[in-house]
């Protein structure tokens, strides 16, 4: 008698800021036609920057709606209003926009919670500073994961959403962090290699993956533009170009590897609609109703595919953790 393929589910969250909205509403309408928390579906939940705030927020199984309602109702008070000439000259000497916002929204969400208080498996890529390497925080899912879960959600979710420019670098126990999307905005393909590496190694595990982005929108450049361009005329469409790209690159791997196992969920913007979200920090009824409406309606979509019944069918087994509070093995 031969072992049965296991199969593992991956739910893979993009980082973009304020377009997070498009992310969590997709969430939120998922999940209002599954009738249950979508984490359920799911045995590996990774996310970057806003993603990896929402991939946090699911795995506690807080509802999709609540986590909407951050971005729609909190959104101001995170990209903070500094003073126009703050904000000017925050590309030369520092941060667009304070941290202290973020932090709020996300002590009164999180609290006191750590990473081994979640209840589902989770993976949320950040940059370590202090070392100069990219790090990932995990649940301890595996005997080696000895230390994340001590982690509190809130600087888990400080430091993924570090965004060069938009914000200033944030410092924990760990270290000085910089955002994930440095290293991996889209993070589907370091779901896939978790599974094989840690969750399922030697098995060869079925791995599909959905991945939910945010309108990401190509950063380009116009024809009569300076080719010799200096911190100024960089500003924040540097990071802006390497999250986009980075991504673009993740979503070829990752359909060329799993082909149908894997799933995208995401808008390309119309130039019109561009306009709207191509800032990260763009906060304004013009940018939350582009992203809700289209969003609204990528999930309706969604759920009529035949590449995401799967996902709906699919209930991920109980976690196996071996350290922390939730240690069950």
């Amino acid at each position: 008698m031969t072992e049965e393929q296991p199969i593992f589910h991956v739910l893979a969250l993009s980082g973009g800021g304020y377009r997070g909205l498009y992310t969590a509403t997709v969430l939120t309408e998922l999940e209002a036609a599954l009738g249950h928390p979508i984490a359920k579906h799911f045995d590996l939940i990774c996310g970057t920057s806003a993603g990896g705030l929402l991939a946090l927020g699911l795995a506690q199984e807080v509802p999709a709606k609540e986590l909407q309602a951050l971005f729609l109702e909190k959104g101001k008070r995170i990209f903070d209003d500094r003073t126009l000439i703050r904000r000017l000259l925050g590309f030369w000497f520092g941060a667009k926009h304070s941290n202290v916002g973020l932090r709020e929204v996300l002590e009164a969400q999180f609290k006191t919670a750590t990473i081994g208080d979640l209840k589902h498996r989770v993976l949320v890529p950040t940059v370590n500073y202090s070392t100069g390497l990219g790090q990932f925080f995990k649940t301890p899912h595996h005997e080696k994961f000895e230390l994340d879960h001590r982690m509190s959600l809130v600087d888990v979710a400080m430091a993924t959403s570090a965004a060069p420019v938009y914000f200033p670098l944030v410092r924990n126990s760990r270290g000085v962090y910089a955002d994930g999307g440095l290293v991996g905005n889209a993070p589907g393909f370091f779901g896939l290699h978790e599974v094989n590496t840690f969750l399922a190694p030697d098995r060869k595990a079925k791995v599909r993956v959905l991945s939910i982005g945010t309108m990401t929108i190509g950063t380009t450049i116009r024809g009569g533009a300076s080719l010799d361009r200096g911190i100024f005329n960089w500003g924040g469409s540097l990071f802006d170009l390497v999250i986009s790209a980075q991504a673009s690159s993740s979503n070829y791997m990752l359909r060329q590897s799993l082909q149908d196992d894997y799933f995208q969920i995401d808008d390309a913007a119309t130039p019109d609609q561009s306009k709207d979200v191509k800032a990260l920090d763009r906060v304004t009824p013009a940018s939350t109703n582009t992203l809700r409406d289209r969003a609204t309606h990528a999930a309706q979509k969604a759920l009529g595919e035949p590449l995401f019944q799967p996902f709906r069918s699919h209930f991920a087994a109980a976690p196996t953790f071996f350290h922390g509070p939730n240690k069950n093995s």
